[in-house]
Parts: C-alpha cells; sequence; structure tokens
C-alpha cells in the first residue's frame, strides 16, 4: 500500500468520524480537515473533480463555522414548573442521556427547573435544589445536541452569574456527575474537588 493510498484511508476516516460528532461545531470543523486531506490525494492522484467537489466542502465548512461563531444567541433562564406537560415531555424525550450523565434521581431530586433559551427556543435544561442558603446543588445541566458548543455555559456560568447571586448564591456545585460532562464543566471555570464533585465559586 502506498503513502498516497495511506492517505486516502485517513481522510475517509477523519470524514467518518467527524459524522459521529454531537456538535455541529467540531462536525464541520472536522469534516474540512478531511476533505483537506482529500484534496491533497485528488492532487496527487490527478483526479480534477475531486479536489473541486473537496474544496466545495472546506468553503461550505467553513462558512457554517464563522457564521455560528458570529451569531450572536439571546440566552435565557425561562422557569419550568414541575408536572408540566412541556417539562415531562422533553425530560422523557432526553432521558436516557440525562440520566446517564447526572443520575437516574436527578430529576426527581430537583426542587426548581428552568430551561435554557436560545434566540426563543428551548435548548436545555436546569434543574437544582438549594444545598444551604448560599450553595447551589445543580442536578442537571443539560444542553441538546443543536447547542452543546459551551457557548450557553459560558454564558450563564461566567458572563451572568448575576442571576444566581440574586438568589442568594454564592457557590454553585455538582456531585456524581458523569464522566463525559467533566471536560465542559472545567471548560466553563467549575473546579474539581473530587471525581465527579465540582464546584464553582460565584
Amino acid at each position: 500500500m502506498s503513502y498516497v493510498d495511506l492517505l486516502g484511508y485517513a481522510a475517509s476516516f477523519i470524514i467518518l468520524v467527524s459524522l459521529t460528532m454531537k456538535s455541529i461545531v467540531k462536525l464541520r470543523w472536522i469534516n474540512a480537515v478531511g476533505s483537506a486531506l482529500f484534496v491533497v490525494f485528488a492532487v496527487l492522484t490527478r483526479s480534477a473533480p475531486t479536489v473541486v467537489m473537496n474544496v466545495g466542502i472546506i468553503l461550505i465548512d467553513l462558512y457554517f463555522v464563522f457564521s455560528v461563531s458570529r451569531k450572536k444567541g439571546d440566552y435565557r433562564l425561562v422557569k419550568a414548573e414541575r408536572g408540566s406537560a412541556l417539562l415531562g415531555f422533553f425530560y422523557e424525550t432526553n432521558r436516557a442521556e440525562i440520566d446517564s450523565i447526572f443520575g437516574a434521581d436527578a430529576f426527581a431530586e430537583a426542587r426548581s427547573f428552568a430551561y435554557f433559551s436560545c434566540n426563543g427556543e428551548i435548548a436545555g435544561l436546569f434543574a437544582w435544589k438549594d444545598r444551604s442558603p448560599t450553595e447551589c446543588l445543580i442536578l442537571i445541566d443539560f444542553v441538546t445536541i443543536r447547542y452543546r458548543d459551551t457557548k450557553i455555559g459560558r454564558f450563564f456560568f461566567e458572563s451572568h452569574v448575576a442571576s444566581f447571586r440574586e438568589r442568594g448564591y454564592r457557590r454553585l456545585l455538582l456531585e456524581n456527575v458523569g464522566k463525559k460532562h467533566w471536560k465542559y464543566l472545567e471548560r466553563i471555570g467549575f473546579t474539581r474537588e473530587a471525581p465527579g464533585f465540582y464546584a464553582k465559586e460565584i
């Protein structure tokens, strides 16, 4: 097998991996990298149609990424009521993933609920209860795949923590949270104090 063949296989593998990404932005970036390798492969194999197609894919991917990055979202926390049809529907629709990250008892233990809203659309679910008068124990901090790029987390937990301080909180906590959520929490400023236990002073 020549190095040209290996390059083609590598490009194909990267594009396949991009299709497994839950974040659309990550999908576009990885897909663009795979297409760039295909451009090199097509040049080496003198396949002009493949060059044209993959250059077009790269341009489309980059246009999407930059248009999304420039777009400003109107983020809000919208109160949700336990027992409401919409809350029940949202939870049941995403239950498998929510339970795998935050535990099967998180929804039942929560005392307060709110939707993460982006530009008027429900983007995720936030559920919590008081650990103490100044500590908020976050039980669910879930965002749907479409909005899973840390923008919502950075907005609420870095730039606009005033909404939490207004409730008297000075510390945000998560405990027994699944590993797939750890990297996200660290990226938005939470500190790991023990495996699965994160805290943020506000």
